[in-house]
Order: C-alpha cells, then structure tokens, then sequence
C-alpha cells in the first residue's frame, strides 16, 4: 500500500533550485518526486539496457519509492559528480553501491542497508606476484574518482591513478599501465567475466561493507523508504532482486 505524502520535495534543476510538482495518482493522492543521481555504467548494480536504467539499486529502490509513495526520476551521471550534485541539491539522493562508512555518516544520512558486500584485488591475467591487499605496497592501482576503493588502495600503499570508469580501469590494467584495482567483490562475481578484458581476481574478500541509499541529512524521504525495505526483507522481494541479478540473497 502506498503511503500518503503530505509535501513535496525540492529538486536541482540546470537553471537552479525549483519546487518539484507533486503528481496526481489515480487515487486523486500526491506523490512526491526523488530525484536519484546514479551512474548508470555499472552493471548489475546500475547500467543501461536498451535506453532504461536498471540494475539491482534499482529495482531494489523502485519497489522500495513505489511502495512509499514515491515518484523516482533518475539522473545519470559521472560517478565523481554525484556527491557534488548532492551537496548542491540537484539530486536528491545517490543510488549507487554506496558504502556506509564513518566518514560518509558525518555529513550524509543512509539508508537501511540492501546490499552486503566487500572489496577484492584485481591484476592482468598473466601477474602472479600480486596475491591480494598486502602486495600493493608500492604499486599503480586504478579507480574511479570519488571510489572508496581508493582510499583503501592509498592505505595500502599504492599510488592511486583516477579514471572516470571501471572499463577505462580493467583496460589499461590489461595492457600493464596499471599494476592492479580494486573492485566490489560482486562486481568480480557476475560482470568481470563479461567484460573481456585480460585480467582475473585474487585474494580474499576484505574490507567488507553495508550498502544504503545516500541523501542529505535533512532529508526526509529515508522514513517511507526504510519502512518499504523492511516490508522487502520480510516478505522476500529482496532476495528475489538478489536472485535475479546475483543467484543469492546479497541484502544480508
């Protein structure tokens, strides 16, 4: 049952900050519009399919906004700019694998978390000296700008070099400009095969971590949207998106 909304939240337009308009559904009820910044290139999570975004943050999120009465409009974009146009209220939330950490938890609000999950070392194919996280000390790794992956890779000891995409990060590292990355141990499940690049993964998992919506802390969308994904968990709706995307239950 979809909840009622009482107001209608402010969304970032190109030419500034403008009222969004609430719809009429067919109960003659207003939802309230979210405007949800993702990155839209990085499947299964959030990518393109013939012109639609989907992915598992997705379908996790429109069935969660659907069953609180929400109205999702999505706004693709690069990773390294979604915080920005959070912090500048031109989105109103981010949903794209993002980790809930210490840091992040000071200035944002989260999400109950729907997706568990952890980083993994990935090298050229042909690299054997590289067994995982302790043998990065010294080395070039590859991430996207804005990545949490990077701090881990600085922590480490690496050099961290900053590429707008996971594809431009697996191809230089194939072609040895890059010594190693990092990436979300799910990612490396279901989509490093698929991408044809030269490389594999190795160690263990490590660094392993909940995932949640990301809004400003005045929001107040994170009630509803908690409320639906609770209702998610209970009546099995979120293992299944597992299932489609993952073969498992990820949420947990």
């Amino acid at each position: 049952m979809k909840k009622s909304l009482t107001a209608v939240l402010a969304i970032g337009a190109s030419f500034g900050v403008l009222a969004a308009c609430g719809t009429e559904t067919d109960s003659g009820s207003e939802e309230a519009v979210i405007t949800v910044g993702t990155e839209a290139t990085y499947p299964p999570f959030t990518y393109k399919d013939k012109g639609e975004i989907t992915g598992y943050d997705i379908d996790v999120l429109n069935e969660a906004a659907e069953r609180a009465g929400y109205t999702v409009e999505y706004e693709p974009m690069d990773f390294k700019g979604l915080v920005p146009a959070l912090d500048a209220e031109r989105i109103d939330m981010i949903a794209n694998q993002m980790s809930i950490t210490p840091e992040r938890e000071e200035k944002y609000a989260f999400s109950t978390p729907y997706a568990v999950s952890g980083a993994q070392v990935i090298v050229a194919s042909d690299n054997n000296d590289i067994q995982g996280i302790d043998d990065l000390d010294g080395k070039v790794v590859g991430s996207t700008q804005g990545s949490a992956y990077a701090q881990l890779a600085e922590e480490a000891g690496a050099e961290v070099k900053f590429y707008k995409g996971a594809n431009q990060v697996l191809q230089d590292l194939q072609v040895g400009r890059l010594d190693a990355a990092l990436n979300d141990r799910l990612f490396i499940l279901t989509e490093l095969e698929k991408t044809g690049y030269d490389v594999k993964a190795v160690g263990d998992v490590f660094n392993k971590s909940e995932v949640g919506y990301m809004t400003r802390q005045d929001s107040d969308v994170l009630e509803g949207l908690n409320e639906a994904l609770a209702e998610m968990q209970e009546d099995g709706t979120m293992a299944e998106i597992g299932e489609k995307y993952f073969g498992e239950d990820i949420s947990q």
